[in-house]
């Protein structure tokens, strides 16, 4: 017998249908969501410059660092370090300093340069069909006075 999440199926091994059939047993992926209030913030980055590097030999936010005190950048400013082949550390050059990009983009809204640049652009173009609940914006209201 096999047991699958769904139901028991017995199996006869003498049989020539014995193996489960592709697609018999619905056990599918469920996919993370991610929160309205991130995708509000990662419509916001999408109008931030974007500078890539790579590591060399030292680690993502070092590299990061080095490459902001060479004076190249003004905030704000995405900085994505490629690590390897199959990682890149994303990262976000404010005005007081370096942060993840994730936590940008989960709390744009305390980060004067992003929030003018939802002013220039306009909210109802960047957050668009985005349906924010009520606490969301509440959260954002609540926060309006401790920018970074």
């Amino acid at each position: 017998m096999v047991v699958c999440r769904c139901e028991t199926v017995p199996i006869f091994l003498d049989s020539p249908l014995s193996l489960p059939q592709q697609g018999f047993c619905s056990m599918s992926k469920k996919r993370k969501r991610i929160s309205r209030r991130r995708l509000a913030g990662q419509r916001v980055l999408a109008h931030v410059p974007t500078h890539h590097l790579e590591t060399g030999e030292h680690k993502p936010v070092t590299a990061a660092r080095r490459y902001i005190a060479e004076g190249v950048l003004m905030p704000p400013a995405l900085v994505n370090v490629r690590r390897n082949e199959h990682t890149t550390d994303r990262f976000f050059w404010g005005e007081k300093g370096l942060f993840s990009a994730q936590y940008a983009e989960e709390n744009h809204f305390l980060f004067p340069s992003l929030r003018s640049i939802v002013d220039h652009v306009g909210e109802e173009v960047i957050f668009e069909g985005l349906d924010l609940a009520s606490d969301d914006w509440e959260e954002m209201e609540e926060y309006e006075y401790a920018f970074v």
